[in-house]
């Protein structure tokens, strides 16, 4: 993931025209609050929801970086890059029998307040309209999107006899929402992206390690944004913003790998992620 970051700052700079181009860099400090959620039928998808995960109140300090290099009078090159560090959070799991989450057998909860969020894009803009009091810009590229999550601390519910803590779990899953989009800058963005997820349940002596699990879906998703800037001067100026994003996936494949080196596939019914962001903004124009 690094070196995509780096192939698309280097990108903005190889495509650029030095004799029309102005390039700004903005630091971004941001919070970030983030639910994910999936959950899985049995093999013939009876019951419909065998296995449902959630990950809620992900509490993010993330740090974000936009680079934009003029390519002409109304076209430019942006490359965005953002590393974030979860530092609270709480995962449930819960497994069932019968169709439409009925007789629930298994329940546990774990602190998911450790892990890593790391984001991408490479974009080219295109000024549609520019005045003094409006600017419309149409924006298309590739983002990537990853969230890795960590649960410890397990704490049985269900079944009632084993009910309390249980040792030993470092549960790890880590997401990959990756493809194309399109939107109009600081207001919408659509995404189409490929989702991957890997899970290590590390507790489970029947599946392979340290892969266990393997998702694969398409999806689609959107970012809505919304913002204010203030100028400084010639060269600086302030902001503030909030932005809201939204992605869910059709069914998919959940790939099972069990110990003896065999796998099987059940279906993967949905994988959704809502985050809303809320950033400062600090714009240096060169």
């Amino acid at each position: 993931m690094r070196k995509i970051l780096i192939g698309m700052i280097l990108l903005c700079c190889v495509f650029s025209t030095p004799a029309q181009a102005a390039t700004t860099l903005e630091i971004l400090p941001t919070h970030r609050q983030d639910r994910f959620t999936w959950n899985k039928a049995d093999l013939g998808g009876v019951p419909n929801i065998l296995s449902e995960l959630k990950w809620e109140n992900l509490r993010i300090y993330a740090i974000k970086g936009v680079l934009r290099h003029d390519t002409g009078r109304k076209t430019f090159l942006e490359a965005t890059g953002s590393f974030g560090w979860i530092y609270s959070g709480t995962n449930q799991d819960s497994d069932y029998d019968q169709n439409d989450r009925q007789g629930e057998f298994s329940r546990t909860y774990a602190d998911a307040g450790d892990g890593r969020v790391l984001d991408g894009t490479l974009a080219f803009g295109w000024k549609l309209q520019e005045n003094a009091k409006q600017q419309t810009t149409l924006l298309g590229g590739y983002a990537i999107n990853t969230q890795s999550m960590t649960m410890r601390n397990l704490f049985i519910v269900i079944p009632s006899y084993m009910y309390g803590p249980y040792p030993g779990a470092n549960t790890m899953y880590k997401a990959m929402w990756s493809g194309p989009w399109l939107g109009l800058e600081h207001w919408l963005e659509y995404h189409l992206p490929h989702y991957r997820g890997e899970a290590h349940w590390n507790l489970r002596t029947d599946l392979a390690h340290p892969v266990t699990n393997n998702h694969w879906a398409d999806g689609r998703g959107t970012v809505v944004s919304l913002g204010l800037d203030h100028s400084l001067g010639k060269n600086w100026s302030i902001g503030a913003a909030i932005d809201y994003t939204s992605y869910t996936t059709s069914p998919g494949t959940d790939q099972v790998n069990l110990a003896d080196g065999t796998s099987v596939q059940v279906p993967l019914n949905r994988v959704t992620w809502d985050s809303w962001a809320y950033r400062l903004t600090a714009t240096y124009r060169f």
